[in-house]
Formats: C-alpha cells, sequence, structure tokens
C-alpha cells in the first residue's frame, strides 16, 4: 500500500513538472516579442510618448533602473550612469537629435528628435543569445540615414515590425 502511494505521488510531481516544463516553454515562444525592429511613430512605448522633450526622455530613462548608457551623435559622446545618481542635461544630449540608450535587458532604444521633442522611437529584441544586432545601433553615420523608412523597409536584416507588433511587408509602408 504504501509504495502505491509513494508511486502515485512521484509520477503525480512527474508529471507537475512536465506540465511547468511545457508552460515555460509556450511563454518563451508564444508570449514574447520576436526578434527584431520595433517601430513607434505614434504614440510612444510605455513613458516615453512621441512629442516628449528631450529633458521628459531623460527623465524617463533616469527612471528605468536597467537603463544605464547614452550614446548622442552629432556630437558623439557617451553618458554612463556610474552610481545611483541621475544623468542630467548637458550640451551633448541638447544639441543631439539621434540618442542611443541600451538597457541591460537586451533592448537597445534609438530615439529620434526633431527640434526638441521627440518624434521616432526604434527598439531592437535581440533574443536567444547574441546575435548580430542592427547597425543602426552600433555606430552613429548608420543611425543618420535620411531616410529611414526606406532604410528598413529595404536594407534591414532584422524584422521590422510597427509598434502594435504587426511585421512590416514588402508592399506595406512604415508610418
Amino acid at each position: 500500500m504504501k509504495k502505491e502511494k509513494k508511486t502515485k505521488q512521484w509520477v503525480l510531481r512527474l508529471s507537475f513538472a512536465t506540465c511547468l516544463i511545457v508552460l515555460a516553454v509556450l511563454i518563451e515562444t508564444i508570449g514574447m516579442h520576436p526578434t527584431g525592429i520595433y517601430s513607434y511613430t505614434n504614440e510612444g512605448y510605455k513613458d516615453f510618448q512621441i512629442g516628449l522633450s528631450k529633458k521628459g526622455v531623460l527623465r524617463q530613462i533616469n527612471l528605468q533602473k536597467t537603463m544605464r548608457a547614452i550614446q548622442t551623435c552629432r556630437p558623439v559622446a557617451v553618458l554612463k550612469k556610474t552610481s545611483r545618481k541621475k544623468l542630467k542635461m548637458n550640451d551633448n544630449l541638447d544639441s543631439s537629435d539621434i540618442w542611443v540608450s541600451y538597457d541591460r535587458t537586451g533592448k537597445q532604444f534609438l530615439f529620434f528628435f526633431k527640434g526638441a521633442n521627440l518624434k521616432r522611437i526604434l527598439i531592437q529584441r535581440l533574443r536567444f543569445g547574441k546575435k548580430k544586432g542592427s547597425a543602426l545601433f552600433l555606430d552613429c553615420t548608420a543611425a543618420r540615414i535620411k531616410d529611414i523608412d526606406h532604410y528598413l523597409k529595404t536594407q534591414e536584416k532584422l524584422n521590422v515590425f510597427l509598434g502594435d507588433g504587426k511585421r512590416i511587408g514588402k508592399r506595406q509602408m512604415l508610418k
């Protein structure tokens, strides 16, 4: 009798563990964002709203505990958090219209400003190991492309999605 009970408990534990593993795999493959570049031009991404000022974007970056560095283009400069102190607006941030921010969770943000307001956000998500990312996020010369929509549609090797998760097809234009 005791052996039957122990066997039933062991089978129950094994089936429970198997169900948990299957659930984790399903969440990872279905519930997570696929690898690619996400373009936000209308509403923005979470607290980074389109139309937000540079100071407002910097404030939101400072509120994100996982965002620790900002690279600016024109002039090229890198600002890093080395302590708990927040990043402060300086001349490089104020004069640059392109910011690249790196997140410790694996996302990379590319902020495009027109004047003093946020115009567009590109987010690169790389999953399942160290995949080669887009050239847009690696250096400032690639990020300064005049027609970013055309580049994303024709030359980008990663999948490009609109902010709502729809994949950009060959015949669709980015907004």
